[in-house]
């Protein structure tokens, strides 16, 4: 029967993939940022009763 206190050979991948994960999230919150406060702007400009939005705002 193993010993249930000998540490196994090799290290848990779990902590890496969360690390992973969560970088991941970030990343891509960082890049639909951009994208959704333009369309917001958007949206704003519509709302207003304008035209002549210019999607770069």
């Amino acid at each position: 029967m193993p010993d249930p206190q000998k540490p196994s050979p090799m290290p848990s991948l779990l902590p890496f993939v969360v690390i992973a994960l969560v970088l991941a999230i970030i990343y891509g919150g960082v890049l639909m940022f951009p994208l959704i406060k333009g369309y917001m702007v958007r949206q704003d400009c519509i709302a207003t009763g304008r035209t002549n939005c210019d999607p770069a705002g």
